[in-house]
């Protein structure tokens, strides 16, 4: 096998995992559960109730994600003299 046969197939098995990886993240990301059975109701607790601080929110330098620009139509001329 020669080094651009071997970098080839190499290359291929890269793609091949990133593939994989990107499947395994959408599948995460859209999996939805199923329901639950509803839960019969607890008797009351006459100890107060802890309540959970909430997390700060993230300041980020970049911000939140914004979605892309339209694209342009591949006919327009993309800088004009």
């Amino acid at each position: 096998m020669s080094t651009s046969d071997r970098t080839l197939n190499q290359v291929r098995a890269i793609l091949n995992k990133l593939d994989r990886s990107i499947d395994e993240a959408r599948e995460k990301r859209t999996h939805v559960p199923p329901p639950t059975p509803p839960q019969p109701p607890v008797a009351p607790i006459s100890a107060p109730a802890a309540v959970a601080p909430q997390p700060a929110p993230t300041q980020s330098q970049y911000g939140r994600a914004q979605p892309m620009p339209k694209a342009q139509p591949a006919n327009m001329l993309r800088w004009k003299s």
